[in-house]
């Protein structure tokens, strides 16, 4: 496929939507935002094979997927054209499937993290947005296998953003089996509890009194996982119909404004990990500002427009995230994509074209940080 590049000149800088028909129209949706990046991500691994490297986790040179993370996750791109009746997406969505579930019974339930946690969230949204896409037998084969597995992922031993990812997507599986009847609600009550107690331990162990995102004992800021867990408690409050992580999660968000440039990119470097941030994290960030009813929102998402996070030079299908030319795989964004479509307010936000005005020089000083924000370069000092 061929993507045609359109430049238009203005007096201000004009950032446009990844798909350019898609701003036409103020009925988009996060469905039409999304489904430009599965089908390019796609199309990348229709050219090179189901493979992927993140070099800023350890995994240096393109690898098969393993895990059943890594399956579900990669063959999740291929959502939207096995909607338009694509059979080879099909197949391999199918696939991937049987492969996750496969390498997951191989080992067992008490080897589970958070990355099980999305493994299956994901599953269950390809279930149900293709009913016949495998066989009865082996469709209630993989409801019983979660079900089997569900209290020992819920246990897992994660730590500070994993556990609060972790929770969330327990929480909105416990809710799908009590809604198929695999659990009854005495279970859902006992799991709801587990879930709670979770979430509550890691915020208290990772999130301070002003609302900042800080790993390794309260010490050490990440851009990338402040985001990640500003998102994960906004789904698990509207999840859990809990207003107080829906508060901390806004907070939270009123944070990330604070370090945000005029042009909308909130730079990587002023937290210790990642070194950069990818189209993720951008539309954590937006759906995060358009669920506060931040008018804002299209700032973070528009900021993803055309090859923003495509630049690749040997894969220029291959949604990435990079720094100093070594580009990372950004396999997650299937995963926040679909947490996003799940809750209604977000499935159905509203597209549009968004002009990035410059900003005023900014000052913001609490309990953590003495932030300066002069719109094109933020200085973070920890108090």
């Amino acid at each position: 496929m061929k993507f045609k590049t359109i430049t238009i000149f203005l007096i201000v800088s004009l950032l446009i939507l990844p798909n350019i028909s898609l701003a036409q129209t103020n009925n988009s949706s996060l469905d039409n935002y999304v489904e430009y990046f599965y089908n390019r991500y796609s199309n990348h691994f229709d050219q090179f094979g189901l493979i992927y490297s993140i070099p800023e986790y350890g995994i240096e040179e393109f690898t098969k997927p393993e895990k059943i993370r890594e399956w579900i996750s990669l063959i999740s791109y291929y959502k939207y054209k096995a909607i338009n009746g694509n059979k080879g997406a099909q197949r391999i969505i199918r696939f991937g499937i049987l492969n996750g579930y496969n390498e997951l019974l191989a080992r067992g339930s008490e080897s589970q993290s958070f990355q099980e946690a999305e493994a299956h969230f994901l599953t269950i949204q390809i279930l149900k947005k293709f009913p016949d896409l495998i066989d009865k037998k082996t469709e209630q084969a993989i409801w019983n296998t979660i079900n089997n597995y569900l209290e020992n992922g819920i246990k897992a031993l994660d730590t500070e953003n994993r556990a609060i990812i972790a929770a969330t997507h327990w929480q909105y599986i416990v809710k799908y089996l009590f809604e198929k009847q695999i659990i009854n609600f005495e279970k859902k009550e006992y799991f709801d509890n587990l879930i709670k107690n979770k979430i509550d331990s890691a915020i208290k162990k990772s999130i301070n009194s002003d609302y900042w995102y800080l790993e390794n004992n309260l010490n050490d800021f990440s851009v990338h996982y402040h985001a990640v867990s500003a998102f994960m408690l906004m789904t698990y409050g509207d999840l859990s119909a809990q207003s107080e992580y829906l508060s901390i999660a806004q907070q939270m968000y009123n944070n990330l404004q604070k370090i945000t440039l005029s042009s909308g990119e909130i730079p990587a470097e002023i937290g210790h990990r990642p070194s950069a941030l990818g189209a993720q994290f951008y539309l954590m960030t937006g759906l995060l500002s358009y669920y506060f009813n931040d008018n804002n929102y299209m700032t973070y998402l528009s900021y993803t427009r055309g090859n923003k996070f495509f630049q690749d030079p040997n894969h220029p299908n291959r949604l990435e995230f990079h720094s100093k030319n070594i580009f990372n795989d950004d396999y997650a964004f299937s995963d926040i994509a679909e947490l996003g479509l799940i809750i209604p307010k977000l499935k159905s936000i509203s597209l549009y074209y968004k002009i990035n005005l410059p900003k005023t020089e900014q000052e913001f000083i609490d309990n953590t940080f003495h932030i300066r924000n002069t719109g094109r370069e933020i200085i973070l000092e920890r108090l």
